[in-house]
């Protein structure tokens, strides 16, 4: 099911796909009016710039068999930017759709260049309530994230697929240069190797947060169920 937000100056849509329970994913894009002025392209070649000329912070020894930067590049005003848009992503939605104040806040957030055969270990962010990727630079043949659950049901949607009954069953996410992904940190995800000469240019966060609420009845259809 796919439910675009009524708030036509927030920018993602909702979708809600039942594996063994009901899960939320929301997809995002960065635009023009998010960059603080710099636009969307130049946001996204600085990006890349940064992360070619760091080190390999983790030399392959976290479940990422990628390059990766350093957990916290927020001092970096792209990232910065990036990680912005996804808060105010979460907090629309709960606003939009809950009676929550919530307050957010990045934890980590780090970027990853992808070459030819590199791939992420099966994980997930926990203790963090919310987990995101964002594609910087992908081609249609890019490696997808991969949400190995069993899913109820087929679905039609542009920017998903998914396989049932095979060793590598469950949902799959199809990067685009531009978008994101949020999704709750606890569940588990992984990216096949990827099989293509062009990169993938990801940037990732982790989002926890505090507040208290009390649910209307005639919102409840709209809220996140963990499982």
């Amino acid at each position: 099911m796919k439910y675009k937000h009524e708030n036509m100056d927030s920018d993602f849509v909702l979708r809600k796909f039942w594996f063994e329970c009901l899960i939320e994913l929301w997809e995002f894009s960065l635009q023009e009016k998010d960059t603080d002025g710099l636009g969307v392209d130049h946001v996204h070649q600085e990006i890349e710039r940064i992360i070619k000329e760091s080190d390999d912070a983790r030399q392959r020894t976290t479940n990422v068999k990628a390059k990766m930067t350093k957990w916290n590049m927020l001092d970096h005003k792209p990232f910065k930017i990036v990680s912005d848009k996804v808060e105010k992503t979460i907090q629309d939605f709960f606003h939009e759709y809950t009676s929550l104040d919530l307050e957010t806040f990045m934890t980590t957030c780090w970027g990853s260049i992808y070459g030819k055969g590199d791939y992420s270990e099966l994980h997930a962010h926990v203790p963090a309530l919310y987990s995101w990727v964002y594609y910087v630079k992908v081609d249609e043949n890019a490696a997808p994230l991969h949400f190995p659950r069993k899913l109820i049901g087929p679905i039609k949607d542009e920017s998903f697929g998914w396989k049932d009954n095979t060793p590598d069953s469950g949902l799959y996410y199809r990067p685009k240069s531009g978008t994101g992904i949020i999704f709750p940190g606890w569940l588990q995800h992984q990216v096949p190797p990827h099989d293509n000469d062009a990169e993938r240019v990801i940037v990732v966060g982790n989002v926890e947060g505090t507040g208290s609420v009390e649910y209307p009845q005639k919102k409840r259809e709209f809220l996140r169920v963990n499982g």
